[in-house]
């Protein structure tokens, strides 16, 4: 693209240089964060429907792996519309301390202890069962903070 002045004078040409640098800044960050917020939420989306069928299917030591995979997809969901991410279970957890309502990181915390439960006593139906519920009000939490439908029933 190129733009025409009448006056062609290097201080003109500097000030639009520089502004449409700061644009170009701006564009390719929020490209950026919503690529990131994307990326996340369609891993998300992914875990949640294989949390699901591994419920339905009575594989309940991945129903607590794949449960606490969806909440950390989600964290990342959301920091990533701040441009931060983490590299560590600490952060995300002091993230959601600090940026989540109690009820909300209180499911969360419900998931994170059923995992570790589900690992070594894979065969108990409840403690899948309370991951599953507990998701339900982590994803109708997140659905409404980010206005985007994340579980959609297969017809």
């Amino acid at each position: 693209m190129f733009w025409r002045f009448k006056e062609n004078t290097k201080s003109r040409f500097v000030t639009i240089t520089k502004d449409f640098t700061k644009w170009l800044k701006f564009v390719t960050i929020t490209k950026s964060r919503m690529g990131n917020f994307q990326k996340h939420l369609k891993l998300a989306k992914e875990k949640l429907d294989a949390t699901i069928s591994a419920y339905y299917n009575k594989q309940m030591t991945v129903v607590g792996d794949l449960g606490t995979k969806v909440v950390e997809q989600l964290i990342e969901a959301d920091a990533a519309r701040n441009n931060e991410h983490f590299g560590d279970h600490r952060s995300r957890h002091e993230y959601s301390n600090k940026n989540f309502p109690f009820k909300i990181n209180k499911a969360m915390r419900k998931i994170w202890f059923a995992y570790a439960d589900l690992g070594y006593d894979g065969v108990n139906g409840k403690r899948a069962k309370a991951v599953i519920d507990n998701l339900k009000i982590i994803v109708n939490f997140f659905e409404k903070k980010f206005d985007i439908k994340i579980y959609e029933k297969n017809p």
